[in-house]
């Protein structure tokens, strides 16, 4: 704990050494919640500068412990997102300018600064809790207002990809050449696969008696999940996207203007460590299936409606006069590549719906031999979590006709 709270120091001083401020004073907010986040720590800070400039920054920093670097893919997972708040987001941004778009797609939070050296990974980045920005409660599935909101601005997400492939396909080849599957990486390295698949059929077979035909086309061994996990980037129908990748609950903010937070008014996406190329569906499907129950479920299909509205508006506005992707499209893809999403739901479900006592520790799980067996832990909530997986896994067997 000395050393992170000397490199956060360090990291500070030379943010602000950067922009010529050398007067200033620090005061540590605090950390992430434990459970709010397993790659990495993160400390929020406020620094008040002689010139009356206030910084409020969330310092995101990569875990130290020897043996999990050696089980996961700590320093590729760093890079990933130091270069898509680095690049991707710049290069976003220039090609939104180019296109005089009057509300440009900006909802992530602004980054100050990167640092990668001797095994100590860091991001500056704007801290959203200081906009009045907070996470949905992991436990409650979030209501349909939310989940219409996070579907209207992935869709504005996704079709800063799809236009800038099509009018700028050299710029676009080059950006994302080097952005590999790191999630499929991530979780083998680890071995943490057993541990998803065992999940999987755990979930699966409480629909047995309950819904005996959703069983049956759920009849997925260890390889066709080992597929699902793994995200195709050059699709056939060239409707791949950048992905925002890691699309849980913890992972994106949201703003209010009521005062009971059952209506967003903003969001703002963060953690983008496994970022990748894939279908769109690949974020829609890890979304849904982990923040959704059946009363929202069951609008799916004027979800995804809203999506493909939303997605073809952008497009036109960024100068697409036909948009190329048909509701038809979206729906076909749902059932190719929402396996994905449905591979990992019943395993971030189970995160999701832990009390803070059950709460992972990864290092302490590396040091003891293996990350994946970190995850094995028998559920207080395991009721709701019935309710829940099995919601999801009959939803998806409704794509599939056999």
């Amino acid at each position: 704990m000395g050393d992170t709270k000397s490199d956060v120091h360090t990291w500070i001083s030379d943010f602000l050494e950067q922009r010529n401020i050398f007067q200033y004073k620090v005061d540590v907010a605090g950390k992430a919640n434990k459970g709010d986040g397993y790659l990495g720590e993160v400390t929020f800070v406020k620094i008040s500068t002689f010139t009356d400039r206030i910084y409020h920054l969330a310092i995101k920093s990569a875990m130290q412990s020897v043996q999990l670097r050696k089980q996961a893919p700590i320093e590729e997972i760093f890079q990933r997102e130091m270069y898509v708040y680095t690049v991707i987001m710049p290069a976003f941004a220039q090609f939104q300018k180019e296109k005089e778009v009057e509300y440009i797609f900006d909802n992530f939070p602004r980054c100050y600064g990167i640092y990668n050296k001797d095994r100590k990974e860091a991001i500056l980045l704007q801290n959203m809790k200081s906009l009045k920005y907070d996470i949905h409660d992991r436990k409650t599935p979030q209501n349909l207002d939310h989940v219409f909101f996070v579907f209207k601005n992935y869709a504005r997400y996704h079709a800063l990809s799809i236009a800038m492939k099509r009018q700028q396909p050299e710029v676009f080849q080059n950006l994302t050449k080097n952005m590999t599957d790191i999630l499929s990486y991530f979780v083998t390295k680890a071995g943490m696969v057993p541990g998803i698949c065992n999940d999987f059929e755990l979930a699966r077979e409480l629909l047995k008696e309950v819904d005996p035909v959703a069983f049956r086309k759920l009849d997925f061994n260890k390889n066709d999940i080992e597929r699902a996990l793994c995200k195709a980037s050059d699709l056939p129908d060239g409707l791949s996207v950048i992905l925002h990748g890691d699309c849980w609950n913890n992972n994106m903010m949201f703003a209010y203007e009521n005062e009971d937070k059952s209506l967003p008014s903003n969001i703002a996406f963060i953690d983008f460590q496994l970022s990748s190329m894939g279908s769109p569906i690949c974020d829609l499907s890890f979304y849904l299936y982990t923040v959704a129950d059946e009363s929202v479920l069951q609008y799916f299909d004027v979800i995804l409606e809203s999506y493909h509205c939303h997605l073809t508006n952008f497009l036109l506005e960024m100068g697409e006069t036909n948009a190329g992707v048909t509701l038809q499209d979206l729906r076909r893809h749902w059932f190719l590549y929402g396996k994905f999403g449905i591979a990992i739901a019943p395993f971030i479900l189970k995160i999701e719906l832990s009390d803070s006592d059950e709460v992972t520790d990864l290092v302490q799980g590396a040091e003891s031999g293996n990350i994946g067996d970190a995850f094995k832990v028998e559920l207080k909530n395991k009721d709701v979590y019935n309710y829940r997986v099995k919601s999801v896994l009959t939803h998806y067997a409704s794509f599939i006709d056999k």
